[in-house]
């Protein structure tokens, strides 16, 4: 299946006081359907120019830049008039009409595309605001709405006539943390359940892990978002020591189906998934292997053998039909890591205890039960659901608690 967005040599120019300045630099990307990519990066980098020759609303200048199969080099205004139309759009100021209804503002989307009758686009746009949580608010008007709640009415406009692609714009700029993820999240999920594809611009890291991917723009560049791609495998560490350990990391490629490390080996890595996916196999001489789990983009294994065994416990190889890559640590950086953040130190022993616990299951023969750590994982889980409250914020409170408390006994 093609890439609903390819992108190839992209080079595009501003005048300025009469001279040519280059904004964009040999840009490369391709999206694929039901694909969530994050492109992040500072102001001016490029994000917009971008975003907007991705969206129709430029005129592509040099290299290539194909839409839902659609050449956009040479593309005249009628021809990009007529994609624009294929694609759903979420602003960060939402962009409704104060004196259309909640309904009205969503069958707008409707009424602009071929064969839809006004009973049709009232039945699928009150269906689709029924699906973001609006449904109770059909005749109110954008001024009686919250922003979270304009921002849903917003993305039930984009999402109305089944787009193959979203473009979102800073879409959790104008909300708060809760309200901006929620909207995030509902936006995605519908968006990969229509089978479309999403490319958000935005700075707000607090919905990176949310993402398959993430593509950074520095100076009109697309290049590889270490620091992103780390803050969302291990949330825990503070921007200072991402920028220490950024450094110490190698770049990994594996082909499909190579093995990336054997059970029973010296463990001597910690790895983090940057794009494709790896199989944790348990192997068993008295029987088949058995595939415990695929991981994807942002996730991590390794730590085990790391933090307890000294030998890895399963083999991990790269996925049938994907090439992967993946930054990898050795034992000296992941030990700094490891002492340089106790957040850090203390959701890898947490997320090391569960894993035991799964392959204690898996092999009681070879490994054995773990009581202790089983009643401190049960602890922490139920008291996570009962106050609705993250394993990583709690985890950050008890942290928080022992520093204290080791303060107050020097």
């Amino acid at each position: 299946m093609n890439p609903v967005i390819c992108i190839k040599e992209l080079n595009h120019y501003y005048q300025e006081g009469g001279r040519k300045k280059q904004i964009l630099f040999g840009v490369n990307l391709e999206i694929h359907t039901k694909e969530v990519v994050i492109l992040t990066g500072a102001s001016g980098s490029g994000k917009t120019t971008l975003l907007t020759l991705i969206g129709c609303l430029r005129s592509v200048q040099e290299g290539s830049l194909k839409v839902l199969d659609y050449e956009l080099n040479g593309a005249s205004e009628i021809e990009r008039m007529k994609l624009r139309q294929r694609i759903g759009y979420v602003f960060q100021h939402f962009n409704l009409l104060d004196f259309m209804t909640v309904l009205q503002n969503v069958m707008l989307s409707l009424e602009l595309q071929k064969d839809f009758t006004p009973g049709d686009a009232k039945r699928k746009s009150t269906e689709i605001l029924q699906a973001v949580g609006m449904g109770k608010h059909l005749n109110a008007y954008p001024r009686d709405l919250s922003g979270g709640q304009k921002q849903r009415v917003a993305i039930a406009r984009a999402l109305v006539h089944r787009p193959p692609l979203i473009l979102a714009d800073e879409p959790t700029s104008a909300l708060d943390r809760q309200t901006g993820r929620e909207v995030v999240e509902l936006m995605t999920a519908l968006a990969k359940e229509q089978g479309s594809a999403v490319l958000i611009v935005t700075h707000d890291s607090r919905i990176f892990d949310i993402t398959n991917r993430i593509v950074r723009m520095e100076d009109g560049q697309l290049d590889l978002d270490y620091q992103g791609r780390l803050s969302v495998a291990l949330p825990t560490l503070s921007d200072n020591q991402l920028t220490e350990v950024i450094p110490q990391i190698k770049m990994l490629t594996f082909q499909p189906g190579e093995i990336v490390f054997r059970q029973g080996d010296v463990a001597d890595k910690f790895y983090i998934v940057m794009e494709g996916e790896v199989e944790i196999i348990l192997e068993d001489p008295d029987s088949e292997p058995k595939l415990l789990k695929t991981l994807g983009a942002n996730s991590h294994f390794g730590e085990v053998g790391l933090l307890h065994q000294a030998k890895r416990t399963a083999t991990v190889r790269a996925a049938n039909g994907t090439t992967i890559k993946v930054i990898a640590f050795d034992r000296t950086a992941f030990q700094n890591m490891m002492l340089n953040s106790e957040m850090t130190s203390a959701l890898l022993n947490y997320e090391a205890m569960k894993i035991e616990q799964r392959e204690a299951k898996n092999r009681p023969n070879v490994y054995q039960q773990l009581p202790l750590a089983n009643q401190e994982l049960q602890i922490l889980e139920d008291y996570c659901r009962q106050t609705s409250r993250t394993k990583i914020d709690v985890l950050s409170e008890l942290v928080n608690q022992l520093s204290n408390q080791l303060k107050d006994n020097e």
